[in-house]
């Protein structure tokens, strides 16, 4: 990544993170009912180092990637969504195999700011035990998603949406690392490097697992 593409990006996140506070809308964890919740965040141990039901602060999109040990991992989210052939799908029909969840749209700038990274990551590990899934969160459904990755050549991610209307005041992008039992080892929001080193030396781990 050069410089002028990195402040860009930088500028992005930062853009984002101050229009979510000032909507007062912070992103936490897992709700009771397993769903993805955007209320008062309950702390990241990927993040924080320390339990979920402690007070750290939300995700935030300079903090690192690190899994969450094993023991401290919880079941992955209950949303639904579909491919682009209109197939329903939960997170556990992936069970088996590591994946990067990301909730994106095509009007968020932090998120397609980040998309050809993640379409490099999936170039490059993707396969059998590895898949990165973009699920959309446009009105316009997968027939929306897949303009956008045709006029910007997106070529290595398969076209997943969901209804936004399950995901309340989203904060956009919000990512999710599930290892291949189902459970979600880090999650996070704002702008990453997925196409970088350190983003390659966690999954490459979890797929180690």
């Amino acid at each position: 990544m050069d410089v002028s593409t990195k402040a860009v990006r930088i500028a992005l996140v930062g853009l984002a993170l101050a229009l979510a506070a000032g909507g007062g809308a912070l992103v936490a964890f897992l709700g009771s009912d397993g769903r993805l919740s955007y209320t008062e965040p309950r702390g990241n141990p990927s993040t924080t180092g320390s339990d979920m039901t402690g007070s750290g602060a939300a995700p935030s999109a300079s903090a690192g990637i690190a899994a969450a040990p094993p023991g401290q991992r919880r079941d992955a989210p209950g949303f639904t969504f579909a491919d682009a052939e209109g197939k329903p799908l939960r997170l556990a029909d992936f069970k088996g195999r590591v994946v990067l969840v990301n909730l994106w749209a095509t009007w968020c700038p932090p998120c397609i700011a980040e998309m050809p990274a993640l379409d490099a990551l999936q170039g490059k590990l993707g396969g059998k035990r590895f898949q990165v899934v973009a699920v959309s969160l446009d009105r316009g459904g997968a027939a929306q998603a897949k303009r956008w990755f045709e006029r910007n050549e997106i070529r290595n991610l398969a076209i997943y949406a969901a209804d936004p209307n399950q995901f309340g005041n989203a904060v956009l992008p919000t990512s999710l690392l599930l290892d291949a039992g189902g459970k979600v080892a880090w999650h996070g929001a704002g702008i990453r490097a997925w196409d970088g080193a350190e983003a390659a030396g966690v999954i490459q781990a979890l797929m180690a697992e």
